[in-house]
């Protein structure tokens, strides 16, 4: 077995490595840094795959077409390794573009230059061709961009280098993981090293050959060391992911850490969130500051972009020892709950038809406007009404037209009746008129002209006109003792006899009468 035969096997080897890496990782977790550890396989796995390929080709047509095919994950490699140092320590969130520009401008035009290669030669000088012992070889001499790529290349993983030593140096718990990043980052540079200057003069590829001791040093320091910090890194996407504004705050009072939603919040009103005293941070947001010394939960108020908006905020305190070290201070936003709520109510007191109270809201409304009208002294008044004879509107002209004259007569009581009456749709054709503050021919006055308004009012059906007419009946608070429900009864005795009497008219309770 020739020793290129060797180096296929253990490249194949390296490639089902990388593809079941890329799948564990994205299982373990679903962060963005395990997304650009997941990356970084599959250029990995794209680098190997396509050298395995061209190294065990025959023709050099084939050969061409998997060198070019490298260069979908080679360029990437050292970048991507870079980025997830950045990620690991924190310091790409203040210079993104900055960053972005520096990693990736150079593989993508490396890559770009790779696949056009054949008409300028600006990254492979010339291509030729080897029989060594009977295996056809690829040989290359570099082109100026080459050294470009590399350089870029070195320069990636001693950054990545330097990131870490100066992480890790800060904790003493984490030397061996550093010993392995560092064997890890100075491995890959030799692969590149070897593969600029050749010192063996073997047409291979050393960073190819190289590269996967690198990922093993990795994925020990991984799977030995929690190099990844599984759990922190799970509680710090959990603290940037949730739906709520988080905003930690110290033993002294100080802002020390907040999440992207905090920032968000606080900058629609005009308030950097920076790290800091809370009482110069939030002094122009005194129900905030107000929230946040506060050992337990608030509810508050606040005007945002024109739009009042509520908020719940609940403490959870940081201890350590049973000493606090602070408090974590949670902002949920329950403004659209606090509405559906509000809706939910006012669908449950209202009655969709008439667009009037429904019973259950005029029996709760009226014995509160009761008890004030009873302290303030103020007269009360009931109307009762009904329409005449309204199952013969249904029978004959449809449920439709029912209906509609129930819409009607909603509509027509909310014109006449002034707006602190509390009028309702107890049910069926009978609706409900309280009225507070007026005297009895007022009173009488107001039922008189709506009775006759609204038995002039024209309804159609299928070219015929007809009219709709009410009975009234009125009852009036005139003892201390008399409850709701008593003058419920007066006015439905009332209204009974205005039925009685030949409907369309109005009755007034009367003791002597009933």
């Amino acid at each position: 077995m020739s020793i290129y035969n060797l180096i296929s096997i253990y490249f194949l080897i390296m490639i089902y490595a990388a593809v079941y890496w890329a799948v564990h990782i994205r299982a373990l977790n679903e962060s963005g840094y395990a997304l650009v550890i997941q990356m970084l396989s599959c250029a990995f796995f794209v680098y190997i795959m396509g050298y395995t390929l061209q190294l065990n080709s025959v023709t050099e047509a084939q050969m061409l077409f998997w060198n070019s095919f490298q260069y979908l994950g080679i360029p990437y490699v050292s970048a991507l390794w870079l980025l997830s140092g950045l990620l690991y320590t924190n310091r790409i969130s203040n210079y993104k573009i900055a960053w972005s520009l520096f990693i990736f401008v150079i593989p993508i035009i490396t890559m770009v230059l790779r696949l056009t290669n054949d008409w300028h030669h600006f990254y492979f000088a010339a291509i030729t061709f080897v029989d060594e012992n009977g295996k056809l070889l690829l040989e290359r001499t570099y082109g100026p961009w080459m050294l470009v790529q590399t350089v870029h290349s070195l320069s990636m993983i001693a950054i990545t280098l330097f990131l870490y030593l100066k992480e890790f140096l800060d904790h003493e718990n984490n030397r061996k993981k550093l010993i392995l990043i560092s064997l890890a980052s100075i491995v890959a540079a030799m692969g590149l090293i070897f593969s600029f200057k050749n010192p063996l003069g073997i047409a291979i590829d050393y960073m190819a050959v190289f590269l996967p001791f690198s990922c093993f040093l990795v994925v020990v320091a991984i799977w030995r060391y929690d190099f990844l910090e599984t759990k922190a890194k799970a509680r710090n996407e959990a603290f940037e992911s949730g739906r709520d504004a988080l905003v930690l705050v110290s033993i002294q009072n100080k802002i020390i850490d907040y999440n992207l939603k905090a920032r968000h919040l606080f900058e629609m009103q005009k308030i950097d969130l920076n790290e800091g005293r809370m009482e110069t941070i939030l002094k122009d947001a005194p129900l905030f500051l107000e929230s946040f010394q506060s050992d337990g939960d608030m509810t508050i108020k606040v005007l945002i972009e024109d739009r009042e908006r509520i908020f719940e905020i609940s403490t959870q305190k940081i201890e350590s020892m049973r000493s606090s070290r602070g408090a974590l201070k949670i902002i949920c936003d329950v403004t659209e709950a606090y509405d559906l709520n509000k809706s939910l109510q006012y669908q449950a007191m209202m009655d969709a038809l008439s667009g009037l109270y429904n019973r259950r809201a005029f029996m709760q409304k009226g014995e509160e406007i009761r008890m004030l009208a009873q302290e303030s002294g103020q007269s009360m008044h009931l109307l009762m009404m009904d329409l005449d004879h309204f199952k013969n509107v249904n029978d004959q002209h449809g449920h439709q037209m029912g209906d509609q004259v129930i819409e009607t007569i909603g509509y027509a009581l909310k014109v006449h009746f002034h707006s602190k009456a509390l009028i309702a749709r107890l049910g069926g054709e009978e609706f409900a008129v309280l009225l507070t503050g007026f005297d009895d021919d007022k009173v009488a006055q107001k039922a008189e002209s709506f009775l006759e308004n609204f038995a002039a009012q024209p309804f159609s059906a299928k070219e015929t006109i007809f009219h709709v007419t009410v009975s009234i009946g009125i009852a009036k608070k005139t003892d201390l003792n008399q409850t709701f429900d008593m003058l419920i009864h007066m006015a439905d005795q009332a209204l009974y006899r205005a039925k009685d009497k030949g409907r369309n008219q109005v009755v007034a309770y009367s003791f002597d009468q009933f």
